[in-house]
Order: C-alpha cells, then structure tokens, then sequence
C-alpha cells in the first residue's frame, strides 16, 4: 500500500513538472518579446524626455542670449554750462547705454509731486511770470523707440535765458519717470528725482508691466 501511495505521488510530480515544462515553452517567448518590448519602450521615452530636455535648456539659452543682445538701458540726464554772468546752457536728455532699442511706453514728469500732460502745463505750475518769455527746445517722447548710444533731447532752455535760470533755480523739484520694454517685452521704470546737478542719481527697476496708471501721463 505504502509502495503505492509512493508511486502515485512520484507520478504527480512528475506530470507537474511536465505540464510546468510545457507552460513554459509555450509561454516564456512571448514574456521574453513582451519584457523587451517594454524595455525597448521605456528606453525611448527616456531618451526622448531627455531630448526634450536638452532641447528646452538650449532654446532658453539662445533665448536670454538674444535678450542679451537686445538690452535698454535708459538714463534721465541734465546738462548745463556755467559761467560768471550764469547759465550758457541747460538741457534735460534721455541716454540709452544698452544693447537694444528702448520703446517708450509711458511717461510722468512731475513738479512738486504734480504731474503734467506738457510743458505749457509746467509753465503754469512754476507761476512763470509775464516777464519771462516762454520757450525752448524739444523733441517729442510719446510713443518713442529711443536706439541704443542715443541721446535723446526731452527739453532745452539755452536759446531762452531768463527762463533757463528760472527752471534751474526750481529743478529739484523736478521729478521723471519713464516706463519702457524691450524688443522681447521686458519692462523697466527709470526714475531721477531732481534735475538741478548731477548728483541725483537714476534708479532703474526692472517691472511686469507700467505702474504709472494713477499719474498723468507726459504726451508731448
């Protein structure tokens, strides 16, 4: 009996093992292809996330060098001459010191925290008197695309004396500020309170876009 129990058993394991035997045979190449389907697959889509990768790190690259190459700086600056009878010249200019163009996009000058639309709004706010002959020197601002190694004249008072003295004795009181971008729409505001000697300095603030919507716009 004994004998026989152990023959049978013998004899299930055996069929186990070769019905294990045919599973595989059957069933191994298939998992094989599949496995290295999966691998082939998975390789690819490393190496095209890495491409992709690659490819955005060069484009942003190239993109801040183009910036580079495309830079404004902008600078509010007075110029004046003097000699022992006064005042020979004086003159308010915009600088660009950088790589690229800079496109005016807004402007506000101001007067004793009082911003104006254009010079003859200044003249009022000074209480030029009757005496003085208005006039001077300019070029437009609104809407200016100012090149780079430009100097752009804002205003010139040196062909009109008495009112050239008169605005230099009340420029510190004189404030501006310039909201400009890039050919690549960057955005900076440039600003100099005072405009009676150099010491003002300019400060320059990179921005999303112009904040000046609160303040009367310079048009002129």
């Amino acid at each position: 009996m004994e004998l026989k129990l152990h023959l049978d058993y013998l004899c299930i394991q055996l069929k186990t093992k070769m019905t294990r035997k045919k599973l595989k045979l059957k069933f191994e190449p298939n998992l094989v292809i599949a496995i290295g389907v999966l691998i082939a697959s998975f390789g690819a889509l490393i190496v095209s996330m890495r491409q992709a990768s690659i490819m955005n790190e060069q484009t942003k690259i190239l993109i801040e060098q183009s910036k580079s190459n495309a830079w404004p700086s902008l600078s509010i600056e007075m110029s004046r001459g003097v000699r022992s009878d006064g005042l020979t010249k004086f003159n308010f200019q915009i600088s660009n010191r950088g790589t690229g163009p800079a496109i005016i996009d807004k402007t506000v000058i101001s007067y004793d925290g009082k911003s104006f639309e254009n010079w003859n709004e200044f003249y009022k706010l000074l209480n030029v008197p009757d005496s003085i002959p208005l006039g001077h020197g300019n070029d437009i601002l609104f809407n200016r695309i100012i090149s780079p190694n430009e100097n752009f004249n804002l205003i010139d008072w040196s062909v009109n004396k008495k009112l050239m003295q008169f605005i230099y004795d009340r420029a510190d009181k004189i404030s501006v500020k310039i909201c400009y971008k890039s050919v690549y729409g960057d955005f900076w505001i440039v600003k100099r309170n005072g405009l009676q000697n150099n010491l003002e300095k300019n400060v320059n603030e990179k921005t999303d876009s112009c904040s000046l919507s609160d303040e009367v716009a310079f048009e002129e």
